[in-house]
């Protein structure tokens, strides 16, 4: 057996938003004839839902387990067993259901039946094929698990574009109408055919797209086109998720994606067996002031991937119909263009003092004045008496801040690069330069960022739609997704 196992629990999400925790980590039931063992845990969070009425959805947490060599600094990502599409092995508690993904990177678990409010699972099983990792059975070892809240966006059709006609909207032809999507099949873009995705104008896009009304390209049906089912992170990354990723790289992989990070400073320190520990200024706000390159690197450590553009417009609209300059929470009502006054801020608990009723609720100036900073995670689901989707800033699947706070990275249809993003997902390891794996150079654009753009506020202007920047700046922050299997 293991002669020596040393467990460590780290918080993927520390104590914002909705609070998921993992506890009580440990190694049991050793299989040395199959090299494998469980990782248990327990694992809670807050405000979770099943439903399956109107939106038939459900939140999720999506978990992965990283373990090391004792005393060393290479932080490797473990496989978690998945034959023949079961979950043989894992051991859901009572009230959960797991699902693995078919490359062993991680599981989802969440609600096997509606209901909502907090989940507390104790002593879930993960199966971990420890031999296919190299692991011997008696190698002396180092272990972390975690956890981040997702949100199940289910298959079906839903419009791009809102009618607004400017910024380089997408629409249907030259009608100036939105697009529906009804599948995954490849498109035609541009042109002025009603069956084709196009853009009604690129005068006033910071970038333009390489095809308009006179000039077609063809979408892959690889492209994710929002039709097919996906998981996306339920908040923006927090800092406290950047400063757990900082502490599991090694110091030439941290070189690439640590810096100078604003007022959001992650600050690491080494430890005495060669590890290191991360500690975050303000662990709960959203992470800021990342390069494209630190996004795709996070995403690839976390076995997710990146949006493409019209994802952003299924997760943030669902099935309805448009509405012109619509906004997250489905119309274009605001409460504020302007700085909130916090209570508690930079704090676990901090919370926004006179939100709106009955309103649209976002923070859309923070990061360009004032404060310099953006908020809290899942801040304006705090409120005891701001309920609604609108007062929540919340999208038709219940996903937070895709309006406002930091910039959403997506990947474009407007550029021949980006065009080939075929939805790969991470595996868990990034080069030993620190950026995303070789294999997914290409398919997510981050060596030059061309075809990556930005959304934010109103979620069918496409102004930054081909950014092409590879610098950091202090508006963009952290959001993946992984498809569903």
């Amino acid at each position: 057996m293991l002669r020596i196992i040393t467990v460590l629990a780290l918080l993927f999400n520390l104590a914002w938003g909705n609070n998921i925790q993992i506890e009580n980590v440990s190694l049991v039931d050793q299989n040395m004839s199959d090299d494998y063992y469980f990782v248990e845990f327990d694992l809670s969070w807050e405000n979770s839902w099943r439903t399956s009425t109107f939106e038939s959805n459900y939140d999720a947490a999506w978990v992965f387990v990283k373990f090391t060599p004792k005393n060393q600094q290479l932080w490797e990502h473990a496989t978690l067993h998945y034959v023949n599409g079961t979950n043989d092995g894992h051991l859901a508690p009572s009230g959960a259901t797991i699902n693995t993904t078919s490359d062993g990177v991680g599981i989802f678990i969440y609600r096997d039946s509606d209901g909502i409010g907090n989940v507390n699972y104790q002593n879930v099983r993960l199966r971990w094929d420890y031999g296919a990792d190299g692991v011997a059975d008696d190698e002396v070892l180092e272990i972390s698990v975690f956890a981040v809240e997702m949100v199940y966006v289910p298959q079906g059709a839903f419009y791009a574009g809102d009618g607004q006609q400017d910024f380089g909207q997408l629409e249907a032809g030259n009608s100036g109408q939105p697009f529906l999507i009804t599948s995954e099949a490849a498109l035609t873009l541009g042109g002025t055919n009603v069956n084709n995705l196009s853009n009604n104008n690129t005068i006033n896009m910071l970038n333009d797209d390489d095809f308009d009304y006179s000039t077609t390209r063809t979408l892959p049906a690889d492209f994710p086109k929002g039709y097919d089912a996906f998981y996306c992170m339920k908040y923006e990354g927090s800092q406290q998720q950047y400063a757990d990723f900082l502490a599991h790289i090694t110091t030439d992989q941290r070189n690439t994606n640590d810096g100078p990070l604003y007022v959001n400073a992650v600050n690491v320190f080494p430890i005495e067996d060669g590890n290191h520990y991360a500690i975050a200024e303000h662990p709960w706000r959203a992470m800021d002031y990342l390069s494209w390159a630190n996004i795709a690197a996070f995403l690839d450590w976390s076995g997710l991937r990146p949006l493409s553009e019209l994802e952003y417009e299924k997760a943030c609209r669902g099935p309805e119909n448009p509405v012109n300059n619509e906004l997250a929470w489905g119309d274009d009502s605001w409460y504020i263009e302007g700085l909130y006054t916090l209570q508690n801020a930079g704090t676990a608990n901090e919370t926004i003092v006179g939100l709106g009723e009955n309103v649209g609720n976002a923070n859309t100036l923070s990061i360009y004045s004032g404060a310099d900073a953006p908020m809290r995670c899942g801040i304006f689901a705090a409120s005891a008496i701001n309920k609604t989707r609108k007062e929540t800033g919340a999208t038709y699947w219940g996903i937070m801040e895709m309006s406002g706070n930091c910039y959403e990275a997506v990947i474009s249809v407007g550029n021949s690069q980006t065009r080939d993003f075929s939805g790969r997902h991470g595996d868990g390891n990034i080069t030993s330069t620190g950026n995303a794996s070789f294999v997914l150079l290409t398919d997510w654009a981050f060596v030059n960022t061309v075809g990556v753009g930005f959304r934010t506020s109103e979620i069918s202007t496409r102004y930054q739609a081909n950014y092409n920047d590879p610098d950091r700046a202090k508006w963009i922050g952290i959001r993946g997704v992984r498809t569903a299997e």
